[in-house]
């Protein structure tokens, strides 16, 4: 998608059960390591059940592909325990170039700036 100009690859998790989630994760990382230069990732996660070996790989593709390669990261729908995955995978990050929003509008408007 396209959003002021800039290209954003958008990743929609919403309402997935873990089986479903892995294998678009792996998609999603494939992507990101075959892309030109760093990439804007906009993830709605607002439903989705993670599991421990669904954090455990998302900590992994974090410090393998992720660290280099994403620009900025922003998550839609993170609440409750999905909060605290998802601050414990910026942690992984090692950087501050990942962030939750309360909205895409507003996500957008950050993965924009």
């Amino acid at each position: 998608m396209e959003h002021n100009g800039k290209r954003i690859m958008y990743v929609d998790y919403r309402g997935m059960k873990p089986n479903e989630i892995m294998p678009l994760m792996k998609e999603t990382n494939d992507a990101v390591a075959a892309s030109r230069g760093k990439v804007l990732i906009l993830g709605h996660v607002k439903g989705a059940v993670v599991t421990r070996e669904v954090m455990d790989y998302l900590k992994r593709s974090a410090s393998m592909v992720l660290r280099h390669r994403a620009e900025k990261i922003a998550v839609v729908g993170a609440t409750g325990l999905m909060a605290v995955f998802f601050d414990s995978f910026v942690v992984a990050l090692d950087r501050n170039n990942a962030r939750k929003f309360g909205t895409e509008e507003e996500a957008l408007k950050w993965l924009s700036e």
